[in-house]
């Protein structure tokens, strides 16, 4: 299949499209997959995979976890939901937003760098650094919690510390020549280039579940994002399998 043809399967249709279409969504066509901004390669390929393998596509929009979760609230037509942290699907179980809840890999906090040399974490003081927003991403609050442990985060300078919208906001920032380095999930990290340092013990629970009136493909496409047939994925993309179920 020639990539091209992959781009179109794979189509990233807009917010904007979904939350103001003059077409209402009834209360069981629901098969959009709602996927963290920071995960959303991997989640692609896996896409790939399940169509190769006979299955309808379906189409992907990406966002930052909170605000995915809040355009859920307000009737968005998600069928599924694919968050990089487990806060945002609590928050959505908790107002039967949610149903099928599940973990489905281990993501891993790095420090990027676009060069070769790999960043060090000693040296974040003199460099300039863009992080996700502790808010309202998973890997944002990661980054904050990590350099509190090490009683890092109160000594950095606020004027090198560069808010971003999401991991992959974060790498523009780092490209533009605004930033330096990035805290990102590692699978965004592997799939920009350049070199990263694993921070030890920031790991993230990858969190899912389907909306109460996803349509028959989306409850398809979330059992084989977690069947077997997908570990070679995740495992590519830095993820880790131990407490998947």
């Amino acid at each position: 299949m020639k990539q091209s043809t992959k781009k179109n399967i794979i189509s990233i249709v807009s917010i904007a499209l979904f939350l103001f279409s003059t077409v209402p969504s009834t209360a069981t066509d629901r098969e959009i997959v709602a996927v963290a901004a920071g995960i959303a390669p991997c989640v692609e390929e896996v896409m790939t995979l399940y169509v190769s393998a006979g299955n309808e596509p379906l189409s992907i929009v990406k966002g930052p976890c909170g605000a995915l979760a809040k355009q859920a609230d307000a009737d968005a037509p998600y069928g599924l939901i694919l968050l990089s942290e487990p806060r945002w699907p609590k928050w959505m179980e908790d107002r039967d937003l949610l149903v099928d809840v599940h973990t489905f890999a281990i993501g891993q906090l790095v420090l990027w760098s676009p060069e070769a040399e790999k960043p060090n974490l000693s040296d974040l003081e003199k460099k300039t650094v863009a992080i996700p927003d502790p808010d309202t991403t998973a890997y944002g609050m990661a980054a904050q919690k990590h350099l509190q442990r090490l009683n890092m985060w109160d000594s950095l300078d606020r004027k090198k510390v560069l808010p971003a919208k999401s991991a992959p906001q974060a790498i523009i920032t780092v490209k533009s020549g605004a930033a330096e380095w990035a805290f990102i999930p590692e699978s965004a990290a592997l799939k920009a280039g350049g070199s990263f340092t694993v921070m030890e013990g920031a790991t993230l629970p990858q969190v899912g579940g389907l909306s109460p009136s996803a349509g028959v493909e989306a409850k398809k496409f979330w059992s084989f994002c977690r069947s077997s047939q997908t570990d070679p994925i995740w495992l590519k993309w830095g993820f880790a399998l131990e407490k998947r179920n």
